[in-house]
């Protein structure tokens, strides 16, 4: 991760309940803002708990993947994708409602070829699937 362990904070920063925190996160990604993505999905996995803290610990190796990506650094890049990959593929088409597949066939190009498509592929986001247990919960 970007982040020095010494300095996480086991409490999330940003006060939001976790549908709109996740959310929020979705947003920056899709904005590449890749960098806020994955400061904002820090704070949410910090406080998840339970099987699918491997979930969106995947969507953070996206994030960085494509923060390094998108600063001319292809091994960060293809090192984050390669955790990512390992991570995501361990959950069903549309788990939580954020459809993965066209970023691991990316990943999945990319770490065979090492070539460049012109765009990063899109990551897409059902709120309605996002997990009831988590919409009740406090952020």
């Amino acid at each position: 991760m970007i982040a020095d362990r010494n300095e996480i904070d086991d409490e999330p920063e940003i006060d939001l309940p976790p549908l709109e925190h996740f959310t929020l996160g979705f947003q920056e990604f899709c904005e590449a803002r890749y960098f806020e993505a994955h400061d904002t999905w820090e704070d949410f996995w910090h406080g998840l708990r339970g099987p699918d803290r491997r979930f969106v610990q995947g969507l953070i190796h996206l994030a960085v993947g494509a923060y390094h990506y998108e600063n001319d650094n292809p091994a960060g890049a293809g090192s984050q994708w390669s955790k990512a990959r390992t991570k995501l593929s361990e959950y069903p088409v549309g788990h939580w409602g954020v459809d993965v597949r066209g970023w691991l066939a990316w990943i999945d190009h990319y770490t065979k070829s090492k070539e460049p498509r012109a765009n990063l592929p899109r990551l897409t986001f059902d709120p309605s699937a996002f997990p009831a247990k988590l919409i009740m919960a406090k952020g």
